[in-house]
Formats: C-alpha cells, structure tokens, sequence
C-alpha cells in the first residue's frame, strides 16, 4: 500500500511540475530561513556549555552604592581568595584582569595586542582551555612566565616551538612561554590572545579589598548550592572590611553558562547578548514557517477541484477515509522532505552572507551533531504535517456521488482559506513594518546628535611615560600642521572609559554623596570634542589653579547634587591627592556612554600628566592622509620604540 501511494505521489508531483516546484519552493525557502536561525539560536545557546564544570561554575559579581550603575561584574582582588579558604563549599577560584594595550615583540615582529589578561595559575582548573603545550599545573605560576594561545603562538613562532622562549612586552618585559593553549572558542563569553601569570602584577591592586578590578570565578564542588555560597559570603567581608563597610557591598553568584545570554551588568569582559533576541528569532522562524505551510494549503485546496476525480473513484472503489488522509499527508510529506533537501543546498549558499550580517561564524558541520538533526527532523515533520493536514481532511471529505455526477463546485472551507491569506498578509506586513522600524532606529543612532562633535576625531595611545611628560609638546608640534584643529590628553574618553571614583560634594556626607562618574582631561578636551559650556567657563591653561583643583559638571550631575547654582560649589575627590575644589563650569548633557544607558552625573578634572593614556586630535576633513602622515612622523621623533597607532572615535562609538 506505502508503495503504491510513493508511486502515486511521484505521478502526481511529476505531472504538475509547476505547481509542484511552487509548493516545493516555498516550503525550502520558509524551512532554509527557519534553519539559518535554528543555528544562530543554537550557537547562542551554547556558549560557555563546553567547560567539563559548566555546571559548578559561577561568577562573583558585587553591587555596590557607590556605583552608578547597579551591578558591576568586577570585585576587588582579595575576594576570591577569601572565599575560596572561608567557604568550604568552594573547590577552586581564579581571578582575572585586563592587561593594557601590549607591544609584544620578537625580533622584527613587533604588535599590538589587545584583549590580555593577568590570570591565576588555577585558571585551567576551571576552565577547560586545553594546553597543548606545557604543564597546566605551573604554566602560570611563576612571574614573567605567559601562555599563548595557538593563533598568537603561530603569529610570533611560526612552526617552532615556543616553549621556553621569550617575547618582549613593551620593549622592557621579558616574558617566558610556559604554555601554549587551543585557541578560544567563540562561543566563550571572554576571550583572550594569551595569558600572563597573576605574580607579575607589581601593583597593589591584587590586595586592595575595596576596588572593583578582577572577574573572580568560583567552582563550586559537586552538590554545593550556589544560593548557599552566594549567602555566605557577606560574612566573609564583613569578617574583613568590617559589618558597616561590607554592608555597602551586594555580592552574588551568576551561572557561567547564562552569563552571554543574562548578564548586562557594567564592565562586561565583552558585550554579551539578550534572551529576549533568543524567544525573538525562535518566534520568527515558527511564523515564516507557518506561512510557508499556508501558501503550501491554499495552493493544494485551491486545486482540489482537479484531485476530486481520483477521490470519488476510490472512495467508490472501498477507500476509507483514513487511508486517503494518509494518502496526501504522505504527498506533502515527501515534498516536505524534498524541501528540506533544497533548503540545506540554501542555507549553504546563504550562510557565509548570515555569518557576515550576526558576526558570527556558523558552519554546516552541526549537521553531524544528533540534537541538531533531531530538531532538523522536527521542523521537517512539522511542517509536513501542518501543511498537509488541512488539505488531507479537505480532499478526503468529498462525497462520490457529487464528484461522479459533477456536482462538486468546489472545495470546502473557503472563508477558511480567505482568512488563511489575511493572516499571511498580517504576518507579512508586521515583519516589513518591524523591518521598517529596526532600520529607522539604527538610523537614528547613527545620526543622533550626542551632544559633542566625534566626527574627524583621531585617538592615538600613549605608550610611555616619556610622552605623557611631554604631552603638552607634543601637542604643539602637532599644532604646527594646518590639517590639525586642536588636540587634547585625557585619561579616558566618552563611549564607556569613564572612571567610578567616589565624590563627596559640599553639603553631603560621605556615605550619602550621589555616585558620578569621571572623565580626567586636559583644559583643551572640551574645546577638541566641541562641547557646550552652558554656565562658568571651561578649563583654561591660563589658569593655573585648574590643574588638579577645578571641576566641570555635567547638567546631570549638577541636578544629582541638588544644586541650582553650582559654581563654586566644593568637591573632595576620595583616595586622589586632590583638595575640596570649586565648580568652574557647567556642560550640557552628552551621551558618555552607550544610548541605550541614560545620561547620568559625570564630572570632569584636570589630574597630573601621567594619568594621560590617548591623544584625542581633530582633523580638517580635506587632508586627513597627509595630516596623518605627518603626525606619524610627529610621533617617531617622541616616540621611536613605539609604532605610530591611532583609531577614529566615530568606529569606536558605531561598535557601541
């Protein structure tokens, strides 16, 4: 009986080709769009699920009163070791810390690299990177020693064996490899060119049990609760900052595996996704399949009035009505199948355009992986059974009698069909409005006013203490130029560098003063970025008095503080060696950082030279190559051990 209905389905599709390469179409087109984000959900939901302990590894993240923003998913150095020897339900703990921007060279093979961290030497006894080279017990544990990972290991060896040799960091570190890494998956939350050992930090901050500056990882043994830990652990800092200091601080536990996907908290290692873009996607593909199941309906009824014959013989002939709603179900089935093929020969061609549009790197290779042909296998059924299954019951309702003596005027349920083709047109025209709306936005972005000019903006680091003593000289020579508008130094720039230094403004209390955020800069940042002074004046080198001990307020700030009148109000920087200085200037509202974030308080001052790290230097748009072309060569004449970098801050903010 399968056989013959195979042949009669076989006859059938070949003898209407065009509708049959119709309904086959759209079916692959609905099913290859429904694959391309089944692998970009997948590929979100397993990020960070390759670690052998995935399911003991939590982050320790804090909020804190003094912060901005309401978690931050950095804690000082010295909380993880705590917890890790107070709390018996923790097996292991690793911490990390960003290392700066590097110059890491070997002999004429000089680069900048990004992205590094200083690590514990237990790092690879929570995380599964697996070394390929070295011991993972002592890879990290003495200082100066660095673990590559296999690109960067190409990049600066070749095909020799890097074990035991050594790179130069910022032409003064020697560094040993102690290791060689597989590279990082994609699907990690963080990745990194390479690690350094925690013991060749020379700075305080490791013992500092007040700043926010390491990712403190926690593996948990098997069966501890996180809920448990996470409760213990304000004991443990009150035992060490005291209960009234400790009470300033909101520590919790997040899950490895959910943090792409669930955590937006401030610093991130790395932007991470959102759910809601998970259900979103999910939802996408079931609506563009289900109209492709509706095209495959309404073109199948639409045509029954041609099948009736063949109904009524057999249904004359003894066929019951089950085994012809088989019969078609079987047909679309098969055409089910034969799409499926034809969308798997699309996804192919489309995927390295879909990988380019999500920034993602997706391959047919999960094809092999089972859960991934079962979900495959799922859509194929589905759509075979919802598209088949309205017809089946359509064309097997038909009674002979009517069909042989040709009263049949035509399938059954036409309103139903009608109201099948506005729902595809609703469908249809939320998705181009939705389309319509996305764009609009990103437009809007793009174009919005943020409240200071970053267009023809060049960001050049600062490498050396030589340069920032010679900040001001440089910036002379450079002036020199006619292409160069003006110049500036600062420690940090608008678009997310800002610093979290706590404030204590005149007429509050330390522990009731507002939080604000810190831009350093020199006296001519506000005039470089074309900002707004709305009251007072800006900083000016003609004041002396405004290096170190003058403040500019943004409106935000000004209203966070309660101040109506501003100027020469007093503020007290904690832990710089600044006195109580007055407000000199007021500045209109900027966008600081993301627009997905609201303006909030920020201050601006003028700190000593060597806080300065970026040059922020504004071109005339008409010579922009021969003016960099002599700031490079500027910049050899300060600057010989380091190459001439620089960067436009209007690509940094688009990133954002």
């Amino acid at each position: 009986m399968l056989t013959n209905y195979l042949k009669i389905a076989l006859r059938t599709l070949r003898r209407h080709r065009a509708y049959s390469f119709i309904n086959v179409a759209g079916l692959a087109v609905g099913m290859a769009a429904a694959v391309l984000i089944l692998l970009y959900v997948q590929d979100e939901r397993s990020y960070d699920r390759y670690h052998v302990h995935a399911d003991r590894m939590y982050r320790l993240v804090t909020s804190t009163q003094s912060s901005t923003y309401e978690a931050i998913a950095k804690v000082p150095g010295p909380w993880g070791p705590a917890v890790l020897e107070d709390v018996p339900e923790v097996e292991r703990a690793v911490r990390f810390r960003f290392l700066n921007q590097t110059l890491v060279s070997r002999g004429e093979a000089r680069f900048y690299e990004s992205g590094a961290f200083y690590a514990d030497a237990s790092v690879f006894e929570v995380f599964s990177f697996p070394l390929l080279r070295g011991d993972a017990q002592t890879a990290l544990a003495a200082p100066g020693s660095v673990v590559l990972t296999q690109r960067i290991a190409r990049k600066y060896f070749g095909q020799e064996d890097p074990l035991g040799r050594t790179l130069t960091f910022d032409s003064r570190r020697e560094m040993t490899v102690t290791g060689v890494m597989a590279d990082v998956p994609a699907n990690s939350h963080f990745t990194f060119p390479f690690l350094v050992s925690r013991a060749s930090e020379t700075d305080s901050l490791q013992y500092d049990w007040v700043r926010l500056q390491y990712y403190t990882y926690l593996l948990l043994k098997e069966g501890a609760a996180p809920e448990a830990v996470a409760a213990k652990v304000p004991a443990v800092l009150a035992r060490h900052l005291g209960p009234e200091r400790a009470a300033d601080y909101g520590p919790r536990l997040q899950a490895v595996p959910g943090i792409h996907l669930h955590s937006a908290l401030f610093r991130e290692m790395a932007p991470n996704a959102n759910v809601a873009y998970v259900y979103l996607f999910s939802a996408l593909a079931f609506f563009i399949l289900l109209i492709a199941c509706i095209n495959f309906m309404n073109l199948t009824t639409a045509r029954s009035v041609g099948r009736a014959r063949e109904v009524g013989v057999r249904k004359a002939s003894g066929a019951r009505r089950g085994a012809l709603i088989g019969q078609f179900l079987g047909e679309s089935m098969l055409l089910s199948f034969v799409a499926l093929a034809l969308a798997l020969a699309l996804v192919s061609l489309l995927l390295p355009a879909f990988n380019a549009l999500t920034g993602k790197a997706l391959s047919m290779n999960v094809l092999s992986d089972g859960s991934f042909a079962l979900d495959l296998l799922g859509i194929t059924v589905f759509v075979g059974i919802t598209a088949g299954s309205y017809p089946a019951f359509v064309l097997s309702s038909f009674r002979p009698a009517d069909v042989l003596k040709g009263q049949l005027q035509g399938a059954g349920g036409v309103r139903f069909r009608k109201a099948l083709v506005v729902f595809q047109f609703v469908v249809s025209a939320f998705f181009i409005v939705a389309v319509g709306a996305v764009e609009s936005q990103v437009r809007y972005i793009q174009s919005k006013n943020l409240g200071y000019n970053h267009e023809h903006l060049v960001i050049v680091p600062i490498r050396e203490e030589a340069m920032r003593q010679q900040a001001e000289t440089f910036k002379q020579e450079l002036l020199k130029d006619p292409g160069v508008v003006r110049v500036a130094a600062s420690a940090n720039l608008p678009g997310g560098g800002d610093f979290g230094i706590p404030l204590q403004p005149e007429g509050f209390l330390p522990e009731e003063a507002p939080s604000a955020r810190i831009l350093a800069v020199d006296p001519d940042f506000l005039e470089t970025y074309e900002m707004d002074v709305v009251a007072g004046r800006s900083f000016s080198g003609e004041h002396l008095t405004d290096a170190g001990t003058a403040f500019i307020l943004n409106e935000s700030a000004a209203k966070a503080f309660g101040w109506e009148q501003p100027l020469g109000k007093r503020i007290a920087m904690e832990g710089v060696d600044v006195p109580p200085s007055p407000v000199i200037g007021v500045v209109k509202d900027f966008h600081f950082r993301s627009m997905r974030e609201e303006i909030g308080p920020l201050v601006f001052f003028v700190p000593p030279p060597n806080w300065f790290v970026v040059f922020s230097v504004r071109l005339r748009p008409e010579a922009m190559e021969q003016t960099l072309a002599f700031m490079e060569r500027t910049w050899a004449r300060f600057e010989p051990h380091h190459p001439f970098t620089y960067s436009f801050l209007d690509q940094q903010l688009a990133a954002l």
